[in-house]
């Protein structure tokens, strides 16, 4: 059964006017919020600013945290590694890659131990690959192979890629630790079809976001952008994908940050259901 959770921070006030960013202030208080409107599932989010003071990063936080999700009965699906987006390994030489590369499998650590088997890196906007940095980015992700393993954490990459270059791209990483993350509203603001991306590389599909995006715009309330919905998910379910979906939608406007998502689930509970 496919499991729909939430990313952080999208069920508080947004944070310096951002649509995603970790609620540092309130991330309790969310998943307060989460257990009172019976929402089991949570994709975590790790940014640069301020690292050490997200919960994931520190066995004390880790401890924490933990206890947290167990006395709110949530269980959290992925983390977006949205730090990596901030500061690209694979550009600023050799100081930023080391130092990525440490913090990276800092967090990698801290997801085995709060058991959450999934971390998303961002392939797109700040940190969208060229092809001189291709093989710098796939050593990058090559060198977490051991803590990968030693924490039985697996990553899915969500990439700005045409299909087929994904493809090329993600068949040379092992496929038992990195796989896939598709962004059903990225992919319709950059034009591609779904139906030609999962000819090209569905058996990798790890994750799958949910938004909605016009095209070549920004994100906008589910049914009110590009995205073929109906269709995407009548191929997700023809496919037979059993993996889980994190809804990255958009942000209410008045406010009312937790009855949006509750409506935004029961639209994609509907769709599994046709």
């Amino acid at each position: 059964m496919n499991r729909i959770g939430f990313v952080q921070g999208r069920l508080v006030d947004l944070v310096n006017g951002k649509i995603q960013a970790f609620p540092r202030a309130e991330w309790e208080i969310e998943l307060d919020k989460a257990f009172e409107n019976s929402i089991q599932y949570i994709e975590l989010t790790v940014d640069l600013k301020s690292i050490w003071e997200n919960p994931i990063a520190s066995p004390l936080g880790q401890n924490y945290l933990q206890k947290k999700l167990l006395a709110t009965n949530i269980k959290p699906l992925a983390c977006t590694a949205d730090f990596i987006m901030q500061s690209p390994p694979w550009v600023g030489g050799e100081h930023n890659y080391n130092y990525m590369k440490f913090l990276t499998k800092e967090i990698i650590n801290g997801l085995g131990n709060i058991n959450c088997k999934l971390i998303v890196i961002p392939f797109v906007d700040e940190s969208s690959l060229r092809d001189e940095n291709e093989q710098k980015a796939i050593d990058f992700l090559l060198s977490l192979t051991n803590v990968l393993k030693n924490k039985n954490v697996r990553v899915a990459i969500e990439s700005d890629y045409k299909p087929d270059k994904l493809k090329f791209f993600i068949e040379k990483l092992p496929c038992e630790l990195f796989g896939i993350n598709y962004d059903i509203g990225n992919s319709a603001s950059l034009g591609y079809k779904h139906k030609e991306e999962f000819k090209a590389y569905f058996d990798r599909i790890f994750h799958i976001h949910v938004k909605d995006r016009v095209l070549n715009g920004s994100t906008v309330p589910l049914g009110e952008g590009n995205a073929d919905l109906p269709g995407c998910f009548k191929t997700i379910k023809d496919y037979g994908y059993i993996g889980d979906f994190s809804m990255q939608t958009s942000r209410d406007n008045s406010g009312k940050h937790v009855e949006a998502m509750l409506r935004y689930i029961k639209i994609i509970d509907e769709l599994l259901d046709k």
